[in-house]
């Protein structure tokens, strides 16, 4: 959020907050650092909050969601002073009802602001907010690592429900973002920024665990879990531009980081319990088998620091037809991990990190609608956590790795239609529970091909397009004892296609049609490829008609998504 990492809410962000959602493709490393649990290769996902325009807003809205969710929102916004220098921008939203799926109820509060002041040479803006989301009865996903599953049964129909009633999850965030940009000159600006959040996440869960059947039948167990995680992410640096000679040169120093700290506790029971997926009954709540800390003072869990320092040049000649990147970033990370007492894990308890990773890349500009480019670049990143009841480490960071990516494409902009083509390598540690220690951690390595084109534009008034289609490779290597080389790795399939349009009907003045059509190749839900998730295709269709109504404009929209879809094979 706003360029800093870990600011955001957990798993689920209301976008009523949000003004812009920016898709960071490639090396992302180099410009906002490594996630707290995610990676510096292959893209993120930044979003801006929304801040008071010049034009004063006061937008309210109501929605209606099935089965009958019921929502209101509103918006507003004003700027003040001189020349529009403060800006003051609210969002409130509260929804609630039963959802689509049987027996599932959801409930989210959403309290947003936005302050900004727009000065001849500091620029700053204060965020902070509040989101509460609340899913009563909600279905999760199933279980198939049961010995001697052949193939993945059918799935149940869309609105049935296979969870219990007992099952829910209560998810509080609160977060805040202060940011600063100061400038010196014509040439160069001082920037920072600093972000906390606090997530409460609790809840008892349930996952259906397939027996060898196939017929539906599963076991089912217990989870109940208490999760409490701070974050503080800060960042500074200084950019600026110089010439010398005929090369212009735009540098970039910078610092950012981030430290996270987790306190968690569990209950737990076995698999003890017969279910179906298809004909679910009910169960009461499983009494405990096993537990781990305190649910009502949940113990510190793991703590990780994760900070570094970049400096970049981008070179450009030729009226900026060539320009060529290069810099260093030195990144450390430090990660402790804790039993559920407290006391700092005997396994897998400390990782200590650091590394200096560079960067480099080229931009050709041979017209001037078309830029051909190819990148490298490296990043330090710390391992990902498993909630598996299996792994005797679950909860655990599980390490720190090396992740390296190469990217070739070319990009074009016609106006009215562009586009892009990018071939890419990514390379980096697979993650699983061994079958021997059942410890959960970096095992073998998974290597990602993938070639990816992107189509979008205008191509006639009124008509907006927006395509994709990735092909993509992803195999496994250097897996124990070489059971599992050259499979494919869990849960990525071969293709992705996706194709959206708008159409603002010429006819009736203020509609306006869409659609949307994603397809998504089949993909192998274990590691030794016996298990295989047929392929599936999602459809969404929209209209939207906006009419005035009296100095005001009134909206109506109407949404709804359809996906076809196959598990078994």
């Amino acid at each position: 959020m706003g360029g800093l990492f870990g600011v955001m809410p957990r798993q689920i962000v209301s976008t009523n907050m949000i003004d812009q959602v920016e898709i960071l493709k490639g090396s992302n490393a180099f410009l906002n650092g490594v996630s707290a649990g995610g990676s510096g290769v292959g893209g993120a996902v930044n979003v801006e909050p929304k801040h008071a325009d010049d034009v004063p807003l006061t937008r309210a809205t109501i929605d209606y969601t099935s089965s009958s969710q019921v929502g209101g929102a509103l918006d507003v916004g004003r700027r003040f002073g001189d020349d529009n220098r403060f800006g003051v921008r609210v969002n409130l939203l509260h929804r609630e009802g039963e959802a689509a799926i049987d027996d599932q109820r959801e409930r989210v509060s959403l309290a947003a602001v936005g302050l900004d002041y727009r000065g001849d040479r500091f620029r700053s803006s204060l965020d902070a907010g509040y989101q509460h989301q609340y899913l009563h009865g909600g279905r999760m996903g199933i279980n198939v690592s049961a010995a001697g599953l052949q193939a993945i049964p059918e799935p149940p129909t869309n609105t049935h429900n296979y969870s219990q009633r007992w099952v829910y999850t209560d998810m509080k965030s609160r977060f805040g973002m202060l940011r600063g940009e100061y400038d010196l000159d014509n040439h160069w600006t001082l920037y920072s920024g600093l972000g906390m959040s606090n997530t409460e996440d609790i809840g008892n869960y349930s996952t259906p665990k397939l027996t060898a059947a196939g017929d539906g039948s599963a076991t089912l167990g217990r989870l109940s879990s208490a999760y409490i995680a701070q974050n503080t992410s800060s960042l500074a640096g200084i950019r600026g531009n110089f010439d010398t000679g005929p090369v212009k040169h735009e540098v970039n120093m910078d610092y950012s980081g981030i430290y996270s700290k987790a306190r968690a506790a569990y209950t737990m029971s076995k698999y003890d319990y017969a279910t179906n997926i298809y004909n679910t009954p009910v169960v009461d709540f499983p009494a405990t088998t096993s537990s781990g800390g305190n649910m009502d003072d949940p113990k510190i869990r793991n703590r990780m620091h994760n900070w570094g320092l970049a400096l970049s040049d981008t070179l450009s000649v030729l009226d900026d037809s060539v320009r060529f990147t290069a810099g260093l970033r030195r990144q450390e990370i430090l990660i402790r991990n804790y039993e559920y007492s407290g006391i700092e894990s005997g396994t897998g308890g400390r990782f200590d990190r650091t590394k200096v990773s560079p960067i480099f890349g080229v931009v050709v500009k041979p017209w001037e609608h078309v830029s051909l480019y190819a990148n490298h670049i490296e990043a330090l990143q710390p391992g990902t956590k498993t909630s598996s009841t299996e792994a005797v480490n679950r909860g655990q960071i599980s390490g720190i790795y090396v992740a390296k990516q190469n990217e070739v494409g070319v990009k074009f902009d016609y106006q009215r239609v562009g586009g892009s083509l990018a071939f890419y390598e990514i390379k980096r540690p697979n993650s699983f529970i061994d079958p021997v220690n059942k410890l959960y951690g970096l095992n073998g390595e998974q290597r990602n091909r993938g070639v990816e084109l992107n189509v979008f534009g205008e191509p006639m008034y009124g008509l907006r397009l927006n395509g994709s289609a990735t092909w993509l490779d992803a195999t496994l290597a250097k897996t124990r004892a070489g059971a599992n080389d050259g499979n494919d790795v869990v849960g990525t399939p071969g293709y992705q296609l996706v194709f959206g349009s708008e159409y603002d009907v010429p006819s009736v003045e203020g509609l306006t049609l869409s659609g949307t059509v994603l397809r998504y190749g089949s993909q192998y839900a274990n590691e030794a490829n016996k298990l295989k998730l047929k392929p599936w295709t999602r459809l969404d269709l929209g209209v939207r008609y906006s009419t005035p109504l009296n100095d005001h404009t009134l909206v109506w929209r109407a949404n709804v998504e359809r996906k076809i879809l196959g598990i078994g094979g």
